[in-house]
Order: C-alpha cells, then structure tokens, then sequence
C-alpha cells in the first residue's frame, strides 16, 4: 500500500466535478491510500500573533515564489507533521505554483520514523512557461524529486533547470461520467432549434477581444448564438448585443445543462497548459473550435476541433458558419470530441499517477 498526501490550492468557482474535485475516487483502494488537503488563497489561517504573523512574511518574502501565502505556509507546516507521525510514501502538490515554499527544505534536514525513507516529493505545475517565469522559484523546484506537468511545453521549459528525467508529463483528465453529451440531441447532435449555440467563458488566459470580434461580425448571422459563463468575475467588457448572452456564476446542475443545450465549445485563448473548458465541453460532445497551440494540439489532435491561428476573428466566425451549415461535420466533430473525453477520463488518467507514484 502506498501512501500519498496531496495538498491543492481551494478555487471556490470550481464546481464539485472540475479537475481535481473528483479524481480520487479513481485510485485502487487496494493499492493506494489518498488523502486530499485542501488550503484556501489568502493569509486568514495564519494564527492572528502579529510579531509571529510580521516574521512569517518576511520569511515568505525572501524565500518563497510570489503566489505563496501565509495559509500556504499553514499548509505546509500541517503537511510536515502528518508526514512526521503518520506513514507517508509520496507528498504530491497539485498546484505548486502557489504551495510549494518550504517542505522540500525541511524533508531534506528531518527524520521521518513512521516512513521506510523520506517522502518522495512530487510538484505539479499547470501555468505555461510566459507565466512559470514570473510564478516560481527554480531553486525550490530543483529540489522535489519529480517535476510533474499537464502539457509538453512545460516540459521543454523544466528541462532547461531540471534532468528530463525528472520530469513527467500527464494530460490533464475530466470526470467523463458526470459530464456527458445530452441524450436529448437528435443524430445530427441538434436539438432542431436551427440555431447554433456557442458556449464560451471563463476568465484565465481568455481572448475576449477575440471572442467578441467574431460575435460582432456574425450579428448578422442571427442563427448563431454566444452563450458566456463568468464563474462570479466581471468581464473586461460586455458588450450587450442580442447575438451574446451571459451565464454568471451558474451551479454545477445548471452549467452541465449548459454544455448539453450548446452546439459548440468557442473559446479563444491568449495562452494554455490544460484547460478544463475544453475537457469539459469535449466530454460533452461539443465539436471545438480554440486557439492553434501547442497544448491544444496536445489534448485535441483529431478531428474533434478546429484550431484557428492567432485568434483571427475573420477565421473564428467562418469556422462557426461552416458548422451552422453543416450538422453533419458538427456530428462527426461531436463523436470524436467524446471520444477524445473517454480517452483523457479520470478513470485512465489515475492510472498514470499510480504508476508514476509506484517508480519513486
């Protein structure tokens, strides 16, 4: 039986099924034991000492990476003692980015006598390299003792600081068995309401100027619809055309409804590792139509999207035409998209970690 902690970052727009809210039921019981810490953003656990509270920043500020907080700092410390009382074979921080500071340091100098060796340490990233730049301390990363990451071109960045064989890459899953294609959708994928629905949104790394271009360019095109989710963040702007209709901070019911009712995944992005939008709407059976790059040429090589270059709104809105006039491509384009959600399932992705767990 092999042990592992996790530690993740808390994001309270993500929904009950996002990422990693439910991958772990997906590991042998037989095999694994997983236990999930979770630390909200923010410095509010910190005890309120203010002398204690004053030393702690100072020392995050001079040898932790800038998303690191004091409840990162909490975390880690809770992470510490149950390694140091409790047997614990693998520590895997999901997102490193923000809460990976000071245990690598400390594994280094301590004994662990309820563990065979010290726990193997394994850090996960999911920025893309523009971002891990300004994000991370690569002296802290040189010390985990596996590199882990959700797309090749964080690999390629790593392997300029790190052995590549210390690194691994692992496509990001999606929880295929809650989001799944309407079963209400006739063989053409459409619902018969002669309109295309284009389901778009979020915040991170999203072009929204982009995305409205093309919808401003298809006003008249009234058969084509722009379905916008906010998960409880203002938009940089919102234009109010009839052609766009915005979804703000929906339930998990309710946005799982929306993925069935829309014809299409339209997101445009500035830039990407994994992105659950697009996990989420492929699950779903929505043919895609992103951004050409390389992660998501990675996670979508087929026939399930269409990858516009350099967000060319000209490109975006002949892409979305062409599917409007042609529910049989929009089809083909649905089955493959599902299929390429079954293939990146959490059910098989877990399976990569447990390997990668069981080689420390």
């Amino acid at each position: 039986m092999i042990s592992v902690a996790m530690l993740r970052t808390h994001y309270p727009h993500w929904g009950e099924y996002t990422a990693f809210n439910s991958f772990i039921q997906h590991f042998d019981p037989r095999r694994f034991k997983v236990s999930m810490n979770q630390v909200p953003m923010g410095d509010y656990w910190f005890p309120d000492i203010p002398l204690l509270k004053k030393y702690a920043a100072k020392k995050i500020k001079q040898q932790a990476p800038p998303a690191y907080k004091l409840n990162d700092l909490m975390a880690e410390i809770s992470l510490y003692v149950q390694c140091k009382f409790n047997r614990v074979d693998v520590v895997h921080y999901i997102d490193a980015e923000h809460s990976l500071g000071f245990l690598p340091r400390w594994s280094k100098k301590s004994r662990f006598p309820r563990n065979r060796n010290t726990p193997k340490i394994v850090a996960m990233f999911h920025q893309p390299p523009a971002l891990l730049e300004q994000l991370i301390d690569i002296e802290i990363v040189k010390q985990v003792d596996r590199v882990l990451v959700v797309s090749p071109t964080q690999a390629d960045y790593f392997s300029r600081y790190i052995p590549r064989e210390q690194i691994s890459v692992i496509l990001l899953g999606v929880a295929s068995d809650h989001f799944t294609p309407s079963p209400e959708k006739n063989s053409t994928g459409e619902k018969g309401s002669g309109k295309l629905k284009c389901l778009g949104g979020g915040v991170w790394l999203r072009d929204y100027d982009s995305l409205f271009k093309t919808a401003e360019m298809l006003l008249a095109v009234p058969q084509i619809e722009f379905h916008l989710v906010s998960p409880g963040v203002d938009l940089p702007k919102r234009p109010q055309w009839e052609n766009l209709i915005y979804h703000d901070a929906i339930p998990d019911a309710k946005l799982l409804g929306l993925y069935r009712d829309c014809d299409v995944l339209f997101l445009p992005l500035l830039d990407a590792t994994a992105n659950t939008f697009l996990l989420e709407g492929s699950a779903c059976g929505l043919p895609l139509v992103t951004t050409d790059l390389a992660s998501t040429r990675a996670y979508f090589p087929g026939e399930e999207a269409i990858l516009v270059r350099d967000n060319d709104p000209a490109a975006f809105a002949g892409a979305l035409t062409d599917l409007l006039q042609n529910p049989g491509k929009r089809s083909h384009m649905a089955e493959a998209a599902r299929a390429r959600a079954l293939q990146l399932s959490w059910e098989r992705i877990v399976k990569e970690y447990e390997k990668l767990y069981e080689v420390l």
